[in-house]
């Protein structure tokens, strides 16, 4: 595939400030006047198929999505009180990627797009092999949507940095479904110790993916100014 399109995703522990570099992402946008479609904004039950939203020039996506599988996964499958286990997760998690990814992604990117993704096939290779009744690593990354999501690897990943204890003291002040069974302190601290490995890192790098890694765990100010370097730095032209 010829590589005119930018692809970034930003990933990293439940509660380590993934909102506020996209947020960042965002303002770039609007100042380059990009028309931006956001998934969030997207209301009907089906996921958008990119020839139908084909006119705009920047794409927020996240995964999982809030429709079909994506549903399921956040409102069914990450319950607290009768949980999934992670074979189940890990097949869910893949056949949402590779629903958004036939439908969405890579035909944006074909088309020469930016995507801005939150999460992605990065967050299931950390998650799902640690995870109670989980997949091996190496069966993870043979699911159909994870092998689709590794070939199209994006050209950066942004990884937040921060401790797994001040992470939890972020989640529990939240309201919304989002605390469920990954913002579990041990679980937190599996993730953290994953997202910093050297075979994750090695992983994407040799797919051609430029690791970057922004620490987090200051003020909401010292991310934002963070942020907005390292945005400069990978988004160098509007």
């Amino acid at each position: 595939m010829k590589r005119n399109d930018r692809f970034i995703m930003i990933d990293g522990i439940l509660g380590s400030g993934k909102s506020t570099i996209l947020k960042t992402i965002h303002e770039w946008a609007q100042t380059c006047e990009h028309k931006t479609f956001r998934l969030q904004d997207w209301t009907q039950a089906q996921p958008p198929r990119f020839e139908d939203i084909s006119e705009f020039d920047v794409y927020f996506t996240y995964e999982p999505t809030r429709t079909w599988i994506g549903g399921a996964i956040r409102y069914e499958l990450s319950r607290e009180d009768q949980p999934y286990a992670g074979e189940e997760l890990a097949h869910a998690f893949a056949l949402d990627r590779q629903i958004m990814y036939r439908r969405l992604i890579l035909p944006a990117l074909n088309a020469g797009k930016t995507i801005i993704q939150d999460r992605g096939v990065s967050t299931s290779l950390v998650y799902q092999p640690v995870m109670p009744g989980g997949l091996p690593l190496e069966a993870v990354m043979n699911l159909p949507g994870n092998r689709l999501a590794l070939k199209h690897a994006p050209h950066a990943l942004i990884l937040t940095r921060i401790s797994a204890e001040a992470a939890r003291e972020r989640i529990l002040k939240r309201d919304d479904e989002s605390k469920g069974v990954f913002a579990d302190l041990a679980f937190l601290k599996k993730q953290e110790e994953r997202f910093s490995s050297d075979w994750f890192k090695d992983l994407f790098t040799s797919h051609g993916t430029q690791v970057l890694e922004l620490d987090t765990s200051g003020s909401l100010e010292e991310t934002q100014k963070q942020a907005t370097q390292l945005i400069n730095h990978l988004l160098t032209t509007c």
